[in-house]
Protein backbone atom coordinates (compact mmCIF):
# COMPACT_ATOMS: atom_id res chain seq x y z
CA UNK A 1 0.00 0.00 0.00
CA UNK A 2 1.61 3.61 -1.15
CA UNK A 3 1.71 6.24 1.44
CA UNK A 4 0.16 9.46 0.13
CA UNK A 5 3.00 12.27 0.38
CA UNK A 6 2.37 15.01 3.50
CA UNK A 7 1.77 18.22 2.27
CA UNK A 8 4.42 20.66 2.49
CA UNK A 9 3.15 24.52 2.58
CA UNK A 10 6.70 26.34 2.60
CA UNK A 11 5.15 30.25 3.72
CA UNK A 12 6.56 32.80 1.61
CA UNK A 13 5.45 36.56 2.79
CA UNK A 14 5.44 39.92 4.76
CA UNK A 15 6.68 39.02 8.58
CA UNK A 16 4.13 40.97 10.23
CA UNK A 17 4.92 43.55 13.26
CA UNK A 18 2.70 43.53 15.76
CA UNK A 19 4.76 46.20 18.15
CA UNK A 20 4.23 49.24 15.75
CA UNK A 21 3.16 51.85 18.88
CA UNK A 22 7.03 53.32 19.90
CA UNK A 23 6.68 57.28 18.36
CA UNK A 24 9.94 57.06 17.59
CA UNK A 25 10.05 53.83 15.52
CA UNK A 26 7.00 55.48 13.57
CA UNK A 27 8.84 58.69 13.47
CA UNK A 28 11.96 56.48 11.82
CA UNK A 29 10.24 54.74 9.32
CA UNK A 30 8.30 57.82 8.08
CA UNK A 31 11.58 59.10 7.76
CA UNK A 32 12.96 56.29 5.97
CA UNK A 33 10.10 56.42 3.70
CA UNK A 34 10.66 60.04 2.66
CA UNK A 35 14.70 58.96 1.60
CA UNK A 36 14.82 55.59 0.05
CA UNK A 37 12.94 55.14 -2.90
CA UNK A 38 12.95 51.63 -4.67
CA UNK A 39 15.54 52.79 -6.78
CA UNK A 40 17.45 54.13 -4.03
CA UNK A 41 17.06 50.48 -2.48
CA UNK A 42 18.69 48.40 -5.25
CA UNK A 43 21.41 50.94 -5.55
CA UNK A 44 22.00 49.55 -2.42
CA UNK A 45 22.31 45.79 -3.35
CA UNK A 46 18.89 44.63 -2.08
CA UNK A 47 16.73 42.89 -4.23
CA UNK A 48 13.85 43.97 -6.13
CA UNK A 49 11.25 41.85 -4.22
CA UNK A 50 12.80 42.50 -0.73
CA UNK A 51 12.77 45.84 -1.23
CA UNK A 52 9.28 46.34 -2.41
CA UNK A 53 8.28 44.34 0.62
CA UNK A 54 9.97 46.48 2.90
CA UNK A 55 8.82 49.82 1.30
CA UNK A 56 5.19 48.12 1.56
CA UNK A 57 5.40 46.98 5.23
CA UNK A 58 6.73 50.61 6.23
CA UNK A 59 3.57 52.38 4.62
CA UNK A 60 1.19 49.85 6.04
CA UNK A 61 2.89 51.67 9.21
CA UNK A 62 5.13 48.67 10.42
CA UNK A 63 8.86 49.12 11.66
CA UNK A 64 11.69 50.27 8.86
CA UNK A 65 14.34 48.50 11.16
CA UNK A 66 12.21 45.25 12.38
CA UNK A 67 10.27 44.97 9.24
CA UNK A 68 14.29 44.58 7.29
CA UNK A 69 15.56 42.38 9.85
CA UNK A 70 12.67 39.99 9.74
CA UNK A 71 12.97 39.77 6.13
CA UNK A 72 16.27 39.15 6.38
CA UNK A 73 15.62 36.38 9.26
CA UNK A 74 13.15 34.47 6.03
CA UNK A 75 16.67 34.63 4.72
CA UNK A 76 18.41 33.20 7.01
CA UNK A 77 15.35 30.40 7.63
CA UNK A 78 15.65 29.12 4.63
CA UNK A 79 19.34 28.68 4.34
CA UNK A 80 19.30 26.56 8.04
CA UNK A 81 16.22 24.57 7.36
CA UNK A 82 17.51 20.96 6.18
CA UNK A 83 14.38 20.25 4.56
CA UNK A 84 14.45 22.70 2.04
CA UNK A 85 16.42 21.98 -1.33
CA UNK A 86 19.28 24.40 -1.58
CA UNK A 87 22.09 24.96 -4.28
CA UNK A 88 25.49 26.63 -3.72
CA UNK A 89 24.58 29.28 -5.70
CA UNK A 90 20.81 29.90 -4.09
CA UNK A 91 22.71 29.83 -0.59
CA UNK A 92 24.76 32.54 -1.89
CA UNK A 93 21.93 34.59 -3.24
CA UNK A 94 20.03 34.01 0.34
CA UNK A 95 23.45 35.28 2.36
CA UNK A 96 23.42 38.47 -0.24
CA UNK A 97 19.86 39.37 -0.22
CA UNK A 98 19.94 38.82 4.07
CA UNK A 99 23.10 40.82 4.34
CA UNK A 100 21.90 43.99 2.31
CA UNK A 101 18.67 43.72 4.32
CA UNK A 102 20.76 44.34 7.36
CA UNK A 103 22.36 47.20 6.19
CA UNK A 104 19.61 49.05 5.02
CA UNK A 105 17.84 48.24 8.91
CA UNK A 106 20.46 50.25 10.74
CA UNK A 107 20.47 52.84 7.44
CA UNK A 108 18.10 55.62 9.60
CA UNK A 109 20.30 55.21 13.01
CA UNK A 110 21.84 58.11 14.23
CA UNK A 111 24.33 56.65 16.88
CA UNK A 112 26.58 54.04 17.48
CA UNK A 113 24.84 51.81 19.88
CA UNK A 114 25.45 48.34 20.42
CA UNK A 115 23.04 46.99 18.58
CA UNK A 116 23.50 48.38 15.48
CA UNK A 117 27.38 47.39 15.92
CA UNK A 118 25.52 43.56 16.34
CA UNK A 119 23.37 44.38 12.95
CA UNK A 120 26.15 45.17 11.23
CA UNK A 121 29.27 43.21 12.39
CA UNK A 122 26.19 40.37 10.79
CA UNK A 123 25.62 41.90 7.84
CA UNK A 124 29.35 42.18 7.13
CA UNK A 125 29.51 38.38 7.70
CA UNK A 126 26.78 37.28 5.59
CA UNK A 127 28.20 39.06 2.68
CA UNK A 128 31.60 37.19 3.22
CA UNK A 129 29.61 33.79 3.36
CA UNK A 130 28.06 35.30 -0.19
CA UNK A 131 31.77 35.87 -1.48
CA UNK A 132 33.33 33.03 -0.30
CA UNK A 133 33.37 31.02 -3.04
CA UNK A 134 34.28 33.90 -5.56
CA UNK A 135 37.73 34.05 -6.03
CA UNK A 136 37.84 37.61 -7.24
CA UNK A 137 36.50 38.78 -3.91
CA UNK A 138 39.08 39.90 -1.05
CA UNK A 139 38.55 40.85 2.58
CA UNK A 140 41.16 42.80 3.66
CA UNK A 141 42.46 45.82 6.61
CA UNK A 142 44.62 48.33 5.50
CA UNK A 143 47.11 49.30 8.54
CA UNK A 144 47.07 53.22 8.60
CA UNK A 145 48.07 56.20 10.81
CA UNK A 146 44.65 56.51 12.08
CA UNK A 147 43.30 53.16 12.77
CA UNK A 148 42.41 50.25 10.47
CA UNK A 149 40.61 50.61 7.38
CA UNK A 150 38.58 47.64 5.89
CA UNK A 151 37.87 47.41 2.45
CA UNK A 152 36.68 44.63 -0.21
CA UNK A 153 38.75 43.75 -3.13
CA UNK A 154 37.17 42.47 -6.45
CA UNK A 155 39.86 41.80 -9.15
CA UNK A 156 38.99 40.08 -12.65
CA UNK A 157 39.72 37.14 -13.53
CA UNK A 158 41.89 37.74 -16.55
CA UNK A 159 45.89 37.63 -15.73
CA UNK A 160 47.29 41.06 -14.47
CA UNK A 161 48.50 43.80 -13.49
CA UNK A 162 44.88 45.39 -13.78
CA UNK A 163 44.26 48.97 -13.42
CA UNK A 164 42.57 49.84 -9.99
CA UNK A 165 39.89 52.14 -9.17
CA UNK A 166 38.90 52.93 -5.76
CA UNK A 167 35.17 53.43 -5.12
CA UNK A 168 34.25 55.39 -1.86
CA UNK A 169 30.53 55.91 -0.84
CA UNK A 170 29.52 58.56 1.62
CA UNK A 171 27.09 59.68 4.53
CA UNK A 172 25.02 56.35 3.61
CA UNK A 173 25.84 54.21 1.17
CA UNK A 174 29.16 52.48 2.22
CA UNK A 175 31.52 49.90 0.32
CA UNK A 176 29.34 46.93 0.55
CA UNK A 177 26.31 48.83 -0.78
CA UNK A 178 28.19 49.93 -3.88
CA UNK A 179 29.06 46.40 -5.42
CA UNK A 180 26.69 47.04 -8.05
CA UNK A 181 28.74 50.12 -9.41
CA UNK A 182 32.09 47.74 -8.92
CA UNK A 183 31.14 45.18 -10.98
CA UNK A 184 30.83 46.87 -14.55
CA UNK A 185 34.12 48.17 -13.79
CA UNK A 186 35.38 44.75 -13.16
CA UNK A 187 33.99 43.70 -16.18
CA UNK A 188 36.24 46.46 -17.96
CA UNK A 189 39.26 44.45 -16.50
CA UNK A 190 39.81 46.68 -13.39
CA UNK A 191 40.46 45.57 -9.94
CA UNK A 192 38.18 47.84 -7.63
CA UNK A 193 38.90 48.39 -3.87
CA UNK A 194 35.26 48.93 -2.25
CA UNK A 195 36.73 51.21 0.42
CA UNK A 196 35.42 52.22 3.94
CA UNK A 197 36.74 55.40 5.01
CA UNK A 198 36.94 56.50 8.65
CA UNK A 199 33.59 56.70 10.38
CA UNK A 200 32.38 53.84 7.22
CA UNK A 201 31.02 50.65 7.66
CA UNK A 202 32.98 47.87 9.35
CA UNK A 203 35.83 50.51 9.57
CA UNK A 204 34.02 52.35 12.26
CA UNK A 205 31.82 49.59 13.67
CA UNK A 206 34.59 47.11 14.28
CA UNK A 207 37.87 48.65 14.26
CA UNK A 208 36.19 52.06 15.85
CA UNK A 209 38.43 54.59 13.32
CA UNK A 210 36.42 57.57 13.45
CA UNK A 211 36.94 60.91 11.41
CA UNK A 212 38.78 63.76 12.83
CA UNK A 213 40.55 66.64 11.37
CA UNK A 214 43.49 64.44 10.06
CA UNK A 215 41.11 61.30 8.19
CA UNK A 216 43.04 62.72 5.13
CA UNK A 217 46.24 61.35 6.67
CA UNK A 218 44.91 57.76 7.08
CA UNK A 219 44.95 58.01 2.71
CA UNK A 220 48.42 57.75 2.75
CA UNK A 221 48.70 54.21 3.17
CA UNK A 222 45.52 53.87 1.27
CA UNK A 223 47.05 55.38 -1.87
CA UNK A 224 50.30 53.17 -1.23
CA UNK A 225 48.23 50.03 -1.38
CA UNK A 226 46.17 50.93 -4.49
CA UNK A 227 49.68 51.82 -6.34
CA UNK A 228 51.50 48.60 -5.05
CA UNK A 229 47.97 46.73 -6.61
CA UNK A 230 48.65 48.00 -9.81
CA UNK A 231 51.88 47.09 -10.26
CA UNK A 232 52.47 50.10 -12.42
CA UNK A 233 48.84 50.16 -13.97
CA UNK A 234 46.85 53.39 -13.38
CA UNK A 235 45.04 54.20 -10.49
CA UNK A 236 41.76 56.29 -10.42
CA UNK A 237 38.88 57.02 -8.04
CA UNK A 238 35.24 57.18 -8.20
CA UNK A 239 33.25 59.08 -5.46
CA UNK A 240 29.99 59.63 -4.14
CA UNK A 241 28.23 62.14 -2.44
CA UNK A 242 30.22 63.26 0.65
CA UNK A 243 32.95 61.03 -0.88
CA UNK A 244 33.12 62.65 -4.04
CA UNK A 245 34.73 65.39 -2.70
CA UNK A 246 37.02 63.45 -0.77
CA UNK A 247 38.34 62.01 -3.23
CA UNK A 248 38.99 65.09 -5.05
CA UNK A 249 41.03 66.08 -2.05
CA UNK A 250 42.67 63.00 -1.78
CA UNK A 251 43.89 62.94 -5.48
CA UNK A 252 44.98 66.50 -4.47
CA UNK A 253 46.79 65.70 -1.24
CA UNK A 254 48.53 61.71 -3.15
CA UNK A 255 49.24 62.18 -6.58
CA UNK A 256 48.43 58.84 -8.04
CA UNK A 257 45.66 58.71 -9.47
CA UNK A 258 45.16 59.10 -13.35
CA UNK A 259 41.48 60.03 -13.50
CA UNK A 260 38.90 60.77 -10.63
CA UNK A 261 35.13 60.49 -10.99
CA UNK A 262 32.99 62.67 -8.71
CA UNK A 263 29.07 61.76 -8.40
CA UNK A 264 27.19 64.08 -6.76
CA UNK A 265 30.18 66.23 -4.69
CA UNK A 266 29.00 67.88 -1.78
CA UNK A 267 31.13 71.17 -1.66
CA UNK A 268 30.60 72.03 1.86
CA UNK A 269 29.63 69.65 4.46
CA UNK A 270 29.96 71.73 7.26
CA UNK A 271 26.63 73.62 5.67
CA UNK A 272 24.94 70.52 6.41
CA UNK A 273 25.23 70.35 10.00
CA UNK A 274 22.72 73.11 10.10
CA UNK A 275 19.99 69.94 9.70
CA UNK A 276 19.45 68.85 13.38
CA UNK A 277 18.79 65.40 13.16
CA UNK A 278 21.68 65.02 9.98
CA UNK A 279 23.80 66.72 11.87
CA UNK A 280 23.44 64.03 14.75
CA UNK A 281 23.82 61.77 11.87
CA UNK A 282 27.48 63.58 10.69
CA UNK A 283 28.45 63.51 14.30
CA UNK A 284 28.09 59.32 14.79
CA UNK A 285 31.10 59.36 12.27
CA UNK A 286 33.34 61.92 14.73
CA UNK A 287 33.17 58.73 17.99
CA UNK A 288 30.37 57.62 20.13
CA UNK A 289 30.15 61.20 22.05
CA UNK A 290 31.79 63.98 19.88
CA UNK A 291 31.85 67.51 21.26
CA UNK A 292 29.92 70.27 18.56
CA UNK A 293 33.20 71.86 18.17
CA UNK A 294 34.87 68.70 16.97
CA UNK A 295 32.46 67.54 14.52
CA UNK A 296 32.68 71.08 13.29
CA UNK A 297 36.38 70.99 12.64
CA UNK A 298 36.02 67.94 10.83
CA UNK A 299 33.87 68.96 8.41
CA UNK A 300 35.13 72.05 7.66
CA UNK A 301 38.26 69.97 7.02
CA UNK A 302 36.17 68.68 3.70
CA UNK A 303 35.06 71.78 2.54
CA UNK A 304 35.77 72.20 -1.46
CA UNK A 305 37.96 75.30 -1.62
CA UNK A 306 39.87 76.18 -4.27
CA UNK A 307 43.03 75.78 -2.52
CA UNK A 308 42.48 72.01 -1.72
CA UNK A 309 41.34 70.98 -4.86
CA UNK A 310 44.67 71.12 -7.05
CA UNK A 311 44.41 68.10 -8.64
CA UNK A 312 44.56 67.85 -12.24
CA UNK A 313 44.38 64.58 -13.60
CA UNK A 314 41.05 63.88 -15.83
CA UNK A 315 37.91 64.57 -13.70
CA UNK A 316 34.32 63.68 -14.57
CA UNK A 317 31.41 65.06 -12.76
CA UNK A 318 28.15 63.72 -12.59
CA UNK A 319 24.93 65.74 -11.72
CA UNK A 320 21.57 65.84 -11.44
CA UNK A 321 19.26 68.33 -11.96
CA UNK A 322 17.16 68.00 -9.10
CA UNK A 323 19.55 67.23 -6.02
CA UNK A 324 18.47 68.76 -3.08
CA UNK A 325 21.98 68.37 -1.77
CA UNK A 326 24.02 69.75 -4.92
CA UNK A 327 22.54 72.91 -6.81
CA UNK A 328 23.93 72.53 -10.32
CA UNK A 329 25.18 75.68 -9.96
CA UNK A 330 27.43 73.93 -7.39
CA UNK A 331 28.57 71.58 -9.89
CA UNK A 332 29.29 73.94 -12.54
CA UNK A 333 31.14 76.16 -9.79
CA UNK A 334 33.02 73.24 -9.09
CA UNK A 335 33.96 72.14 -12.26
CA UNK A 336 35.33 75.77 -13.33
CA UNK A 337 38.00 75.22 -9.98
CA UNK A 338 39.06 72.04 -11.04
CA UNK A 339 41.91 72.67 -12.72
CA UNK A 340 42.32 69.47 -14.60
CA UNK A 341 42.95 70.32 -18.73
CA UNK A 342 40.51 67.66 -19.03
CA UNK A 343 37.17 68.04 -17.44
CA UNK A 344 33.79 66.49 -18.39
CA UNK A 345 30.49 66.84 -16.94
CA UNK A 346 27.52 64.46 -17.54
CA UNK A 347 24.29 66.68 -16.25
CA UNK A 348 20.90 64.08 -15.77
CA UNK A 349 17.54 65.30 -16.30
CA UNK A 350 15.18 64.22 -13.31
CA UNK A 351 18.40 62.89 -11.58
CA UNK A 352 18.62 63.23 -7.76
CA UNK A 353 21.52 62.60 -5.81
CA UNK A 354 24.38 60.58 -6.67
CA UNK A 355 22.03 59.28 -9.65
CA UNK A 356 20.22 56.25 -8.09
CA UNK A 357 17.61 56.68 -10.60
CA UNK A 358 20.30 56.19 -13.71
CA UNK A 359 22.00 53.26 -12.64
CA UNK A 360 22.52 52.08 -16.27
CA UNK A 361 23.46 55.27 -17.81
CA UNK A 362 25.22 56.24 -14.53
CA UNK A 363 27.36 52.77 -14.84
CA UNK A 364 27.79 52.88 -18.46
CA UNK A 365 29.24 56.78 -18.38
CA UNK A 366 31.58 55.86 -15.44
CA UNK A 367 33.06 52.65 -16.97
CA UNK A 368 33.77 53.56 -20.70
CA UNK A 369 35.07 57.26 -19.43
CA UNK A 370 37.13 55.36 -16.74
CA UNK A 371 38.35 52.76 -19.64
CA UNK A 372 38.97 55.46 -21.81
CA UNK A 373 41.39 57.67 -19.59
CA UNK A 374 43.25 54.80 -18.29
CA UNK A 375 43.59 53.39 -22.01
CA UNK A 376 45.03 56.73 -22.62
CA UNK A 377 47.38 56.74 -20.24
CA UNK A 378 48.78 53.32 -20.75
CA UNK A 379 49.22 54.03 -24.83
CA UNK A 380 46.47 51.19 -25.57
CA UNK A 381 45.71 52.06 -29.64
CA UNK A 382 41.80 53.67 -29.12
Amino acid sequence: MSSTPALVIDRIGYPCDEDTTAAGDTAITAAALRQFTLHRLLAYGVEAGDALRLLELAARGQSWRRSALALADQHLARVANPDLPRTTRSQTHLYARASALQRISQVMELDNSPHRREIYAAAAAHFAQARADDRRYEHLVIDTVGGPVAAWVITPGSEGPHPVVLVHGGVDGWSMDWEGLALPLVEEDMTVVLLDGPGQGETRFTHRHYLTPHWLDAYEQVCDFLAERAAGMPVAAVGNSMAAGLVLLIAARYPVFTAVCSNGPVTSMAAQLARRTYARKLASFCGDAPTAEQVRAVFDSMELTEDRIGATCPFLLLQGDQDPMVPVEDGLRLLDRVPAADKHMALFEGGEHVLNRYPGDKHHLIRTWLRDRIDRAIGTPQ
